[in-house]
């Protein structure tokens, strides 16, 4: 089975995305901080991985940033996506190497949910 993880502190924000995500068979798993994902991808069983993981901007011990540099070398297959306000140049040039997808807004829409299937079925994902 898929396995995606959000990482926030509040399960509303992703309302939209974890729906789709349900719906292609992802089992939803959720961190509140970073290190919570670290021990969440340390103690996966070797030769499996998290497929996707969503990523709240600014968490309460990181921030996607750290976040996504410090997961990358631990799981490189898996992919991720950042929720949150960073200028598009600046997020491309943050990111890029690193396997982030895309970057949603804080509160990501059903367009964005319809985005990132879209997204998936194009890589293979789903």
């Amino acid at each position: 089975m898929k396995i995606v993880v959000f990482v926030s502190r509040e399960k509303d924000q992703f309302a939209e995305l974890e729906l789709m995500l349900t719906r292609n068979e992802f089992n939803v798993e959720w961190s509140g901080t970073g290190k919570d994902l670290l021990s969440l991808l340390s103690n996966t069983p070797k030769g499996e991985w998290i497929d996707l993981v969503i990523i709240e901007e600014n968490l309460p011990d990181t921030d996607a940033v750290s976040l996504v540099k410090e997961f990358i070398p631990q799981s490189p297959m898996t992919n991720s996506v950042v929720a949150g306000t960073m200028d598009k140049k600046d997020f491309h040039d943050t990111y890029e190497g690193y396997g982030v997808l895309m970057q949603f807004p804080p509160k990501p829409s059903a367009a964005d949910a319809q985005n990132l299937e879209a997204t998936l079925k194009k890589i293979g994902a789903i």
